[in-house]
């Protein structure tokens, strides 16, 4: 279990409540709270099962104070020393809830921290002045993968570290002068992330057999793009490429075959944030390439429904009370799609994080069952 850091704040019976709801196969929506005296809190991440969320709040320390929610209960992460006035938070929770991954603020630049099943904190080596995150881990925690800048303004490196052989530094993909790895599938075998030189990028993939590979593109497409997540099984690559020289939300299936997706009126690009195994993809549509949270709208597609915005299907297909939220972005979903989590505008006029959850495990595949259920009352 991750260890706390100083204080355990339960939330609203709202969640208790849910947690008790076994029967009810519709879903529920939870506020996660805003946590100390802070205004703002982030959801990242999403355990498999839904029952831990990563993120991260505002107003404990000077900087963010990276959180795992458990149930009714929020959990601060210990920092490294060096980070306890810079802060830091989760970018992403293992599959099973213990572990989790980071980028900190350190005097010496921004760096990554990985946290054990014990909750002891560690950080990625680098070079002072450079920068470096853990950005995916997968399910029992025995992998993660990230980057680190070996020189200052040098480029980055593609980093993976792995319970038995520890850190091992990638480099860059040969052609380009910085690399990342964002994710990494649940067995820890197939990593994604993105490769650039000069002003283009490339959605890549990584594994031990075959190294870097390049996924493909779209008709129309400029060939630059970013991979942002792989679905816990590994057969669902998500991100975004260039077509007609905007981000569009993309995802790649297991024989790598690229799909772009619709923007809503009113949004000019988009990105795919994460998939189930069974090819349900949630990402965010933006105003335009520099928005923020205030800026995106979540959105949810599936191959029978298409491209819908999320708060869409929660309203008219379940008739679900966000209670004046408006639901802004979207950053995990579990291999079921049972639950979903990220960031939103509550009444207040505040970003906070929330989870969507159905708490019945027969209720499998929610969303993507959304217009069934619709049909069924219209019918009835």
């Amino acid at each position: 279990m991750l260890m706390k850091q100083n204080a355990t704040v339960t939330l609203t019976a709202l969640l208790v409540g849910a947690a008790g709801a076994g029967a009810s196969a519709m879903p529920v929506f939870i506020p996660l709270g805003h946590l100390g005296n802070g205004q703002f809190s982030q959801a990242t991440s999403v355990s498999d099962d839904g029952r831990y969320v990563g993120g991260h709040a505002e107003g404990l320390n000077d900087g963010f104070t990276p959180v795992i929610w458990d149930g009714a209960t929020a959990t601060f992460l210990t920092l490294p020393p060096a980070f306890a006035s810079g802060g830091a938070y989760v970018n992403a929770i293992s599959g099973d809830g213990q572990s989790a991954v980071a980028i900190g603020l350190s005097p010496g630049g921004f760096q990554g921290i990985r946290w054990d099943a014990s909750g002891q904190p560690h950080t990625l080596p680098t070079n002072p002045g450079t920068f470096s995150s853990f950005n995916g881990i997968n399910y029992d925690g025995t992998v993660a993968v990230g980057f680190t800048n070996q020189e200052f303004f040098a480029g980055s490196d593609a980093v993976i570290w792995t319970q038995s052989g520890g850190l091992q530094n990638l480099g860059a993909m040969p052609g380009t002068t910085e690399t990342s790895f964002t994710g990494v599938s649940n067995d820890g075998s197939r990593v994604v992330g993105f490769a650039s030189g000069g002003f283009s990028r490339q959605a890549i993939t990584w594994d031990q057999a075959n190294g870097f590979q390049v996924l493909g593109t779209v008709a129309g497409g400029s060939g630059d793009g970013i991979a942002v997540d792989i679905s816990a099984d590994g057969n669902t690559i998500v991100g975004s490429l260039v077509v007609d020289g905007g981000d569009r939300p993309a995802f790649w299936d297991a024989a790598g075959n690229a799909s772009v997706l619709d923007l809503a009126a009113g949004y000019q690009v988009g990105e795919a944030i994460a998939a189930t195994n069974n090819g349900i993809v949630v990402g965010n549509w933006r105003v335009d390439a520099f928005a923020d949270e205030l800026g995106s709208l979540a959105f949810i597609w599936d191959a029978d429904n298409g491209i819908r915005a999320l708060q869409d299907v929660l309203v008219s297909d379940y008739g679900l009370d966000l209670m004046g939220w408006t639901l802004n972005t979207v950053t995990d979903i579990t291999p079921d799609g049972m639950t979903i989590v990220g960031t939103g505008l509550n009444a207040e006029g505040l970003l906070e994080a929330y989870r969507v959850t159905v708490p019945t495990p027969g209720a499998a595949g929610m969303l993507a069952a959304a217009g069934l259920l619709a049909s069924r009352r219209r019918r009835g």
